[in-house]
């Protein structure tokens, strides 16, 4: 009796159960037939090699994410199997190609450069989840870290990794970027309207907009909420600078293809607005860290914002101090100039800072010369030539003309001889 009971009790389930597993196949097939008849479409529409490349593209996606099926489908589209459909979508894309005159090595090498492009997005989607983890982490970090200065040399690694992170999607980016151009081996503004609508389709469906503007809000984001280093700064205002430039380039090109598109125009606006306040920062935040490094070598220059105003308020401290020679001792003079030029100008300044600073157009080339000659004005006014190197060089002098003279005398003495 009981049995029968669990029996009773057991069928809803074990029908329910194959009721659910029927529909789930029923839902295969059916997204299976969809995607091939959506694609036989687009086979019959191609009208160049790009279009030619992405439905290549798409059957070979729909052919992996399907495989795992292959049985089912075997059966569910009995003659038919699930081979010979693929089979016979890459025969119709061949005729077609055939038909529009397309050359095979130039379907290959857009096809390897979408290759390119469909690996760079993966990767840029990995990215991403990296780089949000490291933010949860950095956050939370940075909670602890506030009870218990101990977890500090792990926040200072997740901030390192972030910002790595943060530079490798960046550059993704663009890279993606590049190989989307690469394939049609001409200058936006020598296409025509189709392929620009086949551009503007590849930049959308590769979330390329969206993902500028979701890099621009993640690094905005970790200056805002990170207590970063002067040095840190150095390389942020380098990954900046690099950011600004690959942008500039690419904007004429999403202008000229979204000619009259709204809503693509208006995300381009709002990228500009999002780079410029991320500049903003790294610019106002450059200036202030490179105020805490100066005051790490123990010198103060008046309020600088800008190149002009760093350029002149530095060449004003140096000249100060050289003037300064008659009030205050040799020795503290000295002692200040080789603290600063221990702890700042020969490990920061000069190698890391002027560098950064001119290549990302914040002082000009001329400014940096200027900055490096007023340095060593300053060396040489703090720490003159010793007389002893005089006296030594005169007697290099006179022992070199010594030498000379006797080998002047040896020859014309031999010149003489019999």
């Amino acid at each position: 009796m009981r049995t029968v009971k669990n029996f009773i009790f057991l069928m809803p389930i074990v029908v329910a159960s194959m009721t659910a597993q029927q529909i789930s196949d029923r839902a295969i097939v059916d997204r299976f037939t969809k995607s091939v008849k959506e694609l036989f479409r687009d086979v019959d529409s191609a009208q160049s090699a790009h279009d030619c490349a992405d439905v290549n593209a798409l059957i070979e996606e729909m052919e992996k994410e399907f495989a795992a099926h292959k049985e089912l489908l075997d059966r569910a589209l009995y003659p038919d199997d699930y081979s010979k459909t693929i089979t016979n979508l890459k025969g119709r894309l061949l005729v077609r190609q055939k038909d529009l005159g397309v050359i095979e090595t130039q379907l290959v090498r857009i096809a390897a450069l979408e290759s390119q492009v469909r690996e760079l997005s993966g990767r840029i989607d990995d990215m991403s989840t990296e780089v949000t983890n490291l933010q949860r982490a950095h956050l939370l970090n940075m909670e602890a870290a506030a009870m218990d200065r101990a977890l500090l040399d792990s926040l200072k690694i997740v901030i390192s990794r972030l910002r790595q992170s943060l530079r490798e999607r960046d550059n993704l980016i663009f890279a993606l970027v590049d190989s989307l151009f690469m394939q049609y081996d001409k200058d936006v503004a020598s296409m025509n309207d189709v392929e620009k609508q086949g551009i503007s389709v590849r930049l959308e469906r590769r979330n390329v907009l969206t993902n500028i503007k979701k890099s621009l809000e993640d690094n905005l984001k970790f200056l805002e909420s990170t207590n970063l280093s002067p040095n840190d700064y150095a390389e942020i205002a380098r990954q900046n600078q690099r950011f600004s430039s690959q942008w500039n380039g690419l904007r004429p090109k999403i202008t000229s293809i979204y000619l009259g598109g709204r809503k693509k125009n208006k995300e381009a606006v709002l990228i500009d607005s999002m780079l410029a306040t991320w500049s903003s920062k790294v610019d106002q935040g450059t200036w202030n860290a490179l105020r805490v490094l100066l005051e790490k070598g123990g010198i103060q220059l008046k309020p600088f914002s800008s190149g002009d105003e760093f350029t002149g308020n530095f060449s004003e401290f140096v000249a100060a101090e050289i003037s300064n020679a008659k009030q205050e001792p040799g020795d503290v003079r000295l002692k200040r100039f080789n603290t600063f030029n221990d702890s700042v100008w020969k490990t920061d300044l000069e190698p890391t800072w002027l560098p950064v600073l001119a290549g990302s157009g914040k002082i000009t080339a001329n400014q940096k010369e200027e900055i490096e000659k007023k340095f060593g004005s300053w060396q040489s006014a703090i720490a003159p030539v010793s007389p002893l190197v005089y006296i030594v060089v005169a007697i290099l002098l006179l022992m070199l003309l010594w030498s000379l003279n006797r080998y002047v005398r040896k020859k014309s003495s031999a010149n003489h001889s019999p």
